[in-house]
């Protein structure tokens, strides 16, 4: 039994609707947001692997001790971070790295100077992921607040525009005024999304529209 794609069709319409206007919402956010990005806390840093593996490209073979101390100077610098917040996070991993090259026996060709490096570096690694994760949390955060913002100036209501794929006595009830507050806190929460999720998002309903286009003509034909 053929199945009726119009209701579907209908509500694909209505989904692609809305991921247009939260899309367009979305590169407007990501627009305001990009003076805040220079901002020094919130300034992307240099990850400290990409650092040593350009230098490494650049340095002769067998260099490569020489190119970790050059770009572990280099990040120490441009991070500001000082001799003794390294040294805080060097301590923490002291013993685990005594234990480990104790278990390697007298024969290890490890020195204290590639030992002193490498928790060096592991404290820089430790340091950039935690500065990247504050990094990220604010932006999501700030995004936010301004989709929510200019969700409230042009008064875009999840709700409202969706609606309609509802059952009218739950319409009635997103027609309230607190209802709208609460669709309007949701379009700038979908918003801060980013405006690439919501054009795949937007590809993909336009994918399934013109499939559901597809099958109904074929419906079409096997009916004639």
């Amino acid at each position: 039994m053929p199945v009726d794609l119009s209701n579907i069709s209908v509500i694909i319409g209505i989904l692609g609707a809305y991921f247009a206007v939260i899309f367009v919402l979305a590169v407007s956010v990501e627009t305001i947001l990009e003076p805040f990005t220079a901002l020094p806390w919130l300034k992307k840093k240099l990850d400290p692997d990409d650092i040593l593996k350009d230098i490494k490209e650049w340095l002769p073979a067998g260099s490569d001790a020489d190119a970790k101390v050059t770009a572990i100077q280099s990040l120490t610098t441009d991070a500001k971070v000082t001799e003794s917040d390294l040294l805080k996070g060097v301590q923490d991993l002291k013993q685990v790295a005594d234990e480990a090259i104790q278990a390697l026996g007298p024969e290890s060709k490890i020195t204290q100077a590639q030992k002193d490096l490498a928790l060096k570096f592991a404290a820089l690694r430790r340091k950039y992921a935690l500065d990247e994760r504050r990094r990220i949390t604010a932006l999501r955060v700030i995004s936010a607040l301004i989709g929510i913002i200019i969700a409230i100036l042009l008064r875009i209501d999840t709700f409202d525009i969706l609606g309609v794929l509802f059952p009218p006595d739950v319409r009635s009830i997103l027609t309230q005024s607190n209802a709208q507050i609460g669709g309007m806190l949701m379009t700038g929460l979908a918003a801060s999304a980013g405006s690439s999720f919501w054009h795949d998002m937007l590809g993909r309903a336009r994918n399934l529209k013109d499939t559901v286009q597809g099958v109904s003509q074929v419906q079409m034909v096997q009916k004639v």
